[in-house]
């Protein structure tokens, strides 16, 4: 099928590369197909496209690639209806949110991930309730981004 995106122009996309969202994502929930695109200037960044309407795409990412220790705690019954028996099965992504005014304060949604069932081609938004994640998580740490942060603490350790 074709999709004809504003951002990326017409796209040739595969049946196979399409997932349902049986119940959308909040806030979307009438769209419930969706296909992901690798970020065209590279990087660890994706989109997740509607297949239609083509104007509703979000940034996405692996929350593991800024916080590795993440995890999504979930019961069998969450995943019963995208066909997943276990999370290992799938993949997970977070929606993130880049000001245009700064795009170094982006922020991940890491209460409501994405579980993917690649095998199904199956998805769904789930709502944690885990005090230790936040809407509005900042992927680049607390002030000026992780390298300042980082730079911080060398400086720190060396004693300087």
């Amino acid at each position: 099928m074709k999709v004809a995106t504003p951002r990326f122009g017409e796209i040739e996309v595969k049946d196979d590369a399409v997932y349902c969202f049986p119940e959308g994502i909040l806030g979307f929930a009438p769209v419930k197909l969706y296909f992901i695109l690798d970020n065209p200037k590279g990087g660890p960044f994706q989109w997740l496209q509607a297949v239609e309407p083509p104007e509703l795409a979000f940034v996405v990412c692996d929350p593991r690639l800024f916080l590795p220790n993440y995890a999504v705690a979930v019961r069998k019954e969450d995943l019963a209806n995208i066909e997943l028996e276990n999370i290992e099965d799938g993949f997970v992504l977070v929606v993130l949110t880049v000001p245009s005014k700064n795009p170094r304060d982006i922020t991940a949604n890491l209460m409501g991930p994405l579980i993917f069932n690649p095998k199904k081609r199956l998805a769904k938004q789930l709502v944690l309730a885990d005090p230790a994640y936040t809407t509005k998580h900042r992927v680049f740490g607390e002030e000026g981004g992780g390298e300042k942060k980082a730079s911080e603490e060398r400086k720190a350790q060396s004693g300087s």
